[in-house]
């Protein structure tokens, strides 16, 4: 992941910072994961389930990416399941987003984060699509939880299984 996120920062431009309401590195430090699909209110035990093969799956997609870190190249990153997150440290608005290809809506590549109420835990992503994501961060017990929405209100629930950033 260190290999990719240095080449990134080399080739590729960050986004603008966009106009920002509460702790977006906060908010991008709890971002930093793999996160997998799960049913809403699951227990411990679909949580276990869900994470199952999420290291696996993250060291393919670093091992998958592409040597020329172009836009167009990142667009076809598609986990098989779960969705990474892997914040830039330079501009702390921007971050990767690799989703699966169960969220169509939602592009790979360079994303820009704004925190639309610390309070609900509840961001915006402008994709690398030009595009308009809703999250929201919480929790299926002790884990952590991330809800994400497309513009016309698709939905899909995830739970992290791995950060993407040293603690």
């Amino acid at each position: 992941m260190i290999r990719f996120l240095a080449i990134a920062l080399a080739l590729l431009s960050a986004p603008p910072a966009s106009a920002q309401a509460g702790d977006i590195g906060g908010a991008m430090h709890r971002l930093a994961a793999i996160w997998r699909p799960i049913a809403a209110g699951a227990n411990q035990e679909a949580v276990r389930r869900a994470c199952t093969g999420a290291l696996d799956e993250l060291a393919a997609v670093d091992a998958e990416l592409p040597a020329e870190l172009s836009p167009q190249n990142l667009a076809r990153v598609r986990p098989p399941n779960g969705l990474i997150v892997i914040p830039l440290g330079a501009e702390p608005t921007g971050a990767f987003f690799f989703p699966p290809a169960a969220l169509p809506w939602f592009a790979s590549g360079l994303g820009a984060v704004s925190v639309v109420d610390e309070a609900q835990g509840r961001l915006s992503v402008r994709d690398a699509g030009g595009a308009e994501i809703g999250l929201q961060l919480g929790a299926l017990g002790s884990t952590p939880a991330l809800r994400v929405s497309s513009a016309g209100g698709e939905a899909q629930t995830f739970v992290g299984c791995a950060p993407t950033l040293a603690p």
